[in-house]
């Protein structure tokens, strides 16, 4: 059998916390590879001696040694290790600097919320600091072994409830508290957890009852009926939206800015785009009749991981109408003297000045910060869209329209010519989120059939310029 060796290449490997950890593979009895972890190089290379002194012995010595070194292990941890101390540990093996890590939007959201409700640190709002949670500081000296149930992941919930902490901090708790404990549950380096007591406590939470929804009487997620205008744009108020936009840019002090508002709508709702995937589009990502999401915008730096698994690295069709918009927005950019090379960013970050933006060191090329993507919808979107709710007819309810809405209109405008399948790959989603998500009637011209991308949204320009001219 082999002798134990060093895991992970980097032997220690140092965490973004800068723990360092000493990893070892070996075989166990039954022949199957496992790794354990250790502190200190020393006790790692001790281990490795009695392994092997144990292993010529034979496997029956080999069992009792490794079986009696669980056992010891278990009794010891248990005795010492709080769910707290596993948390913590999830976040330094899952960084984004680690093989598999996080992607770093995930990881700076997922940190921030365990942080208030998980390890009972201060919050923040508005500036004000707020006293530790005393719910979250209860958690964290939990013993992890108790996790491997429902009762303890449940007593979280009921405790933030009781507190009256939001229902959207509280699903954020509760998924990061059920990612860390499906890691450890399949991590050597936790043996207190054996399952995900999150996935036990699987009883149904919402109620339906009209007292207890929301103030608009929802008790789903889908949109229905007026709801959809604001949720999912369709074509028609895209291009009104659009309009109102580009009305600005003549007598602004910089027009550039209200021409790149325009192309900013254009291109999310082309490519049926997430908010941070269209700040990270540079001009080599397009050719002819094709997309390469090839990079995010993830807070103040560029990632090459997305969302989801297949968020980057796919291809989307752009559609005519958007190949004729890009081709306006460059001859723009030039005009105004902005470099667009290859390496520059669609969108640059400098538009408002030299200050803005981020300077990618390599290429030269600026994109936004995460501060200015943020801002967009409540600066320069929400103007737009109350424009068109109090002056057109037929268009009250798209009031409270964001950004993401793009992204739903344009994909159920793709959905009413292109197959279902090939939507959801271009679109980084699946069949499933599509049925819950993305496929919106949102015709308001008449279902005519089936029609493609360019026919529908050429259509809804003609129809505005037309209203326009009249």
């Amino acid at each position: 059998m082999a002798r134990p060796w060093k895991k992970h290449g980097r032997w220690p490997h140092v965490a973004k916390s800068g723990t360092r950890t000493y990893f070892v593979g070996f075989y166990d009895h039954e022949g199957l590879q496992r790794t354990r972890s250790f502190a200190v190089a020393k006790a790692a290379r001790q281990w490795m001696d009695d392994y092997v002194t144990a292993e010529r012995r034979g496997q029956d010595s080999l069992r009792r040694f490794l079986l009696d070194l669980d056992a010891r292990e278990a009794n010891a941890a248990s005795d010492s290790r709080t769910i707290g101390e596993i948390v913590q540990l999830y976040f330094a093996f899952n960084a984004p600097d680690t093989a598999d890590g996080l992607a770093n939007s995930t990881f700076r959201t997922y940190s921030w919320s365990a942080k208030r409700h998980l390890l009972g640190h201060e919050g923040m709002v508005k500036g004000k600091r707020l006293a530790p949670a005393k719910y979250a500081v209860r958690l964290a000296a939990e013993p992890a072994e108790l996790f491997n149930h429902a009762a303890a992941p449940r007593a979280l919930r009921e405790a933030m409830k009781h507190e009256r902490v939001g229902q959207s901090a509280r699903a954020h708790a509760w998924r990061v508290l059920s990612a860390v404990l499906s890691w450890a549950a399949q991590s050597d380096l936790v043996s207190e957890i054996q399952t995900n007591g999150c996935l036990l406590a699987n009883e149904k939470v919402g109620n339906r009852r009209k007292s207890v929804r929301g103030k608009h009487g929802r008790g789903t997620v889908r949109r229905r009926g007026e709801e959809i205008q604001s949720w999912a744009l369709s074509p028609m108020a895209v291009e009104l939206i659009r309009v109102r936009m580009l009305v600005r840019a003549a007598g602004a002090r910089r027009p550039l800015l209200a021409c790149r508002d325009a192309m900013l709508v254009s291109i999310q709702f082309g490519l049926g785009l997430r908010n941070q995937e269209v700040y990270g589009i540079r001009w080599s990502a397009l050719d002819h009749e094709r997309a390469q999401i090839i990079e995010v915008l993830s807070w103040n730096e560029l990632d090459a991981l997305g969302k989801t698994e297949h968020a980057t690295g796919r291809s989307v069709k752009v559609p005519s109408l958007l190949r004729e918009d890009l081709l306006w927005w460059r001859a723009r950019l030039r005009e105004f003297g902005y470099p667009s090379r290859g390496v520059d960013f669609v969108i640059p970050g400098d538009l408002a000045g030299k200050d803005y933006g981020v300077r990618d060191a390599r290429t030269g090329a600026c994109h936004v910060t995460g501060n200015q993507a943020q801002k967009w919808g409540p600066r320069y979107l929400t103007p737009a869209v109350n424009l068109v709710a109090d002056s057109q007819a037929g268009y009250a309810n798209l009031r409270g329209a964001t950004p993401y809405g793009f992204r739903r209109g344009g994909i159920s405008m793709r959905l009413r010519g292109e197959d279902a399948q090939s939507v959801a790959d271009q679109c980084g989603t699946s069949l499933e989120m599509l049925s819950q998500h993305y496929s919106y009637e949102i015709d308001n011209l008449g279902y005519l059939g089936p029609r493609s991308a360019d026919e529908q949204w050429r259509e809804a320009r003609a129809a505005v310029r037309n209203a326009e001219d009249d």
